[in-house]
C-alpha cells in the first residue's frame, strides 16, 4: 500500500505543478468539472441503493451547479438550487415512508453541496487575481501537511484523533499537520506573495489546515456512515478522487471569499 501510495505520487507530482502553473484557464476549469463529475459518480456510488435517493437526479443536479458555478452568476446558481431542491422534495413524495424520504433528500443535498459545490471552487480560486499563486497555496498547505501529519503519526502516533471517525489519526500527527500547513503556507509566500505580510500567511496557514484535516475528517466520516474504506479506485494507494480532493475543498473555498470579501 504504502509503495503504491509513493509511486502514484511521484508519477502525478510533476503534471499536476504544470497543471496548475500552465494550463489555460478553460483547461483547469474542464478538468475540475470533470473531477466534480467523477466525485459526484463516487458519492452516489458509494452512498448505495439505501440512501441514493434519485441518483441520476443527484448527479445531474450536482453537475448543473458545477457548471453553473463555471461559466454563469449567482443568480442562475440561486435558480438551480431552489429548481434542483424542489424536484428532489417532490421525488421523496414517492416513498411510502416519509421520515425514509426526507433521509434520502438530506443524503442527495449533502453529496450535492459538498461535491458540485464546493470542487468547482478550486478552478474559480485559480481564476483570481494571484490566481496561481492561491492555487499553489492551497496545493502546498494541504499537500505538506498530509505529508508531515502521515510523517510523524507514524513514528510518534500515540493518542487518538477522533478514533469513532478515523482510528488511524492521532494527536501527535494532527500537530506535525499543522507544522507541515506552516511550511506549505510560508512557501506560496515567499514564491508568490512577498509583497504580502507574512503574519497574514502564518494566520491563512493555520486557518486553512485546520480546514483541511476538518475536510479530511469529514470525509471519513462520509465514508464511515456508509460502510465505504475509499471512495474509489481510481488512484492506486490514494483512493478515489473525494479522497485526494477532501483536504483541497475547504481551504479553496476559504481563500477564495477571503481575497473576494475581505480584500
Amino acid at each position: 500500500m504504502l509503495r503504491a501510495r509513493l509511486l502514484t505520487a511521484v508519477l502525478a507530482l510533476p503534471p499536476l505543478i504544470g497543471l496548475l502553473a500552465y494550463a489555460p484557464s478553460w483547461l483547469f476549469s474542464a478538468l475540475i468539472f470533470a473531477f466534480t463529475t467523477l466525485g459526484l459518480y463516487e458519492y452516489f456510488a458509494f452512498l448505495g441503493a439505501q440512501f441514493a435517493f434519485a441518483s441520476v437526479l443527484g448527479m445531474t443536479w450536482g453537475m448543473v451547479i458545477a457548471g453553473t458555478l463555471l461559466v454563469t452568476d449567482a443568480t442562475m446558481l440561486n435558480a438551480v438550487m431552489m429548481g434542483g431542491l424542489f424536484l428532489v422534495l417532490v421525488a421523496s413524495l414517492s416513498e411510502k415512508n416519509p421520515q425514509h424520504g426526507i433521509q434520502r433528500v438530506g443524503a442527495t443535498l449533502l453529496g450535492v453541496m459538498y461535491v458540485g459545490f464546493l470542487v468547482p471552487h478550486l478552478a474559480l480560486l485559480r481564476q483570481m487575481p494571484d490566481g496561481i499563486g492561491w492555487i499553489f497555496f492551497v496545493f502546498l498547505v494541504a499537500m505538506l501537511g498530509d505529508t508531515a501529519g502521515y510523517a510523524v503519526g507514524r513514528t510518534w502516533g500515540k493518542i487518538k484523533l477522533i478514533p469513532h471517525i478515523s482510528p488511524g489519526k492521532t494527536v501527535e500527527g494532527s500537530l506535525g499537520s499543522v507544522l507541515g500547513n506552516l511550511s506549505g503556507a510560508l512557501c506560496a509566500w515567499l514564491w508568490f506573495f512577498p509583497q504580502r505580510s507574512s503574519l497574514e500567511f502564518v494566520c491563512l496557514g493555520l486557518v486553512a489546515g485546520v480546514l483541511a484535516q476538518v475536510g479530511d475528517l469529514c470525509e471519513s466520516a462520509i465514508k464511515r456512515a456508509f460502510g465505504a474504506k475509499d471512495s474509489g479506485r481510481l488512484l492506486p494507494g490514494h483512493g478515489g478522487i473525494l479522497d485526494r480532493l477532501d483536504s483541497l475543498l475547504f481551504p479553496a473555498a476559504f481563500i477564495y471569499y477571503y481575497e473576494r470579501l475581505l480584500r
